[in-house]
């Protein structure tokens, strides 16, 4: 299995992409790794941490996208940056799945462009995990695009729904919509409308409206949304984590008894943990991992595409959306 890696995006790269790559195909014997990047920068990376193994390639680049560029306009203005080089190994069959590291806009602008999708789905969806007492509750989208329709929150339901199943190992996983209350007839225009098509075109396990803070208890295993609302969303989620942290440790150094419940509390809110999020939708996988991400994050995130690809998704959210779930498809 051949997965394609951005090692030129992230706060801390090339350093953490190799460093993970490294990691990854010493816990998977059935990956390969295929460095994108610099080949002079990747190779001096590689020779610091004892050379490079047999399942590691370097595929050539030349730049990459800054976060403060327009996306689109990079991929053409920069038709060798190492976002869109990734993303064409995964649409020419070298690999089977890429991992992006870098601007998220970047990544799903190169899938968009460049990836092959699946049969059925119109836009992408970035299905985030979210973490909770007893496992974690998906959402999407958390920035693949902000204006959503509701066909397009419709087949994010369909595809996360496969995905819940196979990582997270839910057998029937509950679906949730967005939306300010628990009533059918709350929400704005998409949400109703998204309702409506629900109830033409069911999809298994489907509960009705989820308010946020449903996100983190059982109410739901899937939620959808837009990507506008979901990105906003995981912002704020991240930003109330990192404060909680920050006040435990302060904590922790008076009272040391803290410290095992820090420790407990981290781990459960650590992204590295969970390595990324993937872009559903993309023939095949398609991982987009936090821009803070080291290297350890990074292996996690080689995890995730390895397990995607594995489960076989593709086709059974092909299949899905072919029936319209039960009884054809809205578009």
């Amino acid at each position: 299995m051949r997965i394609a890696l951005d090692a030129m995006g992230g706060d801390k790269a090339p350093a953490a992409p190799v460093e993970g790559a490294l990691e990854a195909v010493r816990r998977y014997e059935d990956v390969e790794i295929l460095l994108v990047g610099d080949p002079a920068v990747l190779e001096r990376e590689l020779a610091a941490r004892g050379g490079r193994p047999d399942r590691v390639t370097i595929v050539p680049s030349e730049g990459v996208v800054a976060m403060d560029e327009e996306p689109v306009r990079a991929m053409k203005g920069k038709p060798r940056n190492s976002a869109r080089v990734a993303a064409e190994c995964l649409a020419s069959g070298q690999a089977q799945g890429v991992v992006n590291l870098g601007s998220t806009g970047a990544a799903v602008a190169a899938a968009t462009l460049f990836c092959p999708r699946i049969a059925g789905v119109s836009r992408f969806g970035i299905a985030v995990p979210f973490p909770r007492r007893e496992g974690v509750t998906v959402v999407v989208d958390c920035g693949g695009i902000v204006d959503a329709r509701a066909e397009h929150l419709w087949t994010y339901a369909v595809m996360a729904r496969h995905y819940v199943r196979a990582a997270f190992r839910v057998a029937e996983p509950k679906v949730g919509v967005l939306s300010v209350g628990e009533e059918e007839h709350k929400g704005n225009k998409l949400v109703k409308e998204t309702w409506e098509l629900l109830k033409k075109h069911p999809v298994p396990g489907f509960v009705g409206n989820v308010e946020g803070r449903d996100v983190f208890g059982d109410a739901a295993d899937v939620v959808v949304c837009d990507g506008f609302v979901g990105n906003v969303m995981l912002k704020a989620a991240e930003g109330l984590g990192e404060m909680m942290i920050s006040l435990l440790k302060a904590a922790a150094a008076t009272a040391p008894a803290v410290v095992p419940v820090l420790k407990q509390v981290v781990g459960k809110l650590d992204y590295a943990e969970y390595g990324g999020a993937p872009l559903l939708g993309v023939r095949g996988a398609y991982v987009i991992g936090h821009g803070r991400s080291d290297g350890r994050a990074v292996w996690n995130a080689v995890r995730v595409a390895r397990e995607y690809v594995a489960a076989g998704l593709d086709a059974k959210i092909a299949a899905d959306l072919a029936e319209g779930a039960v009884g054809g498809s809205p578009a």
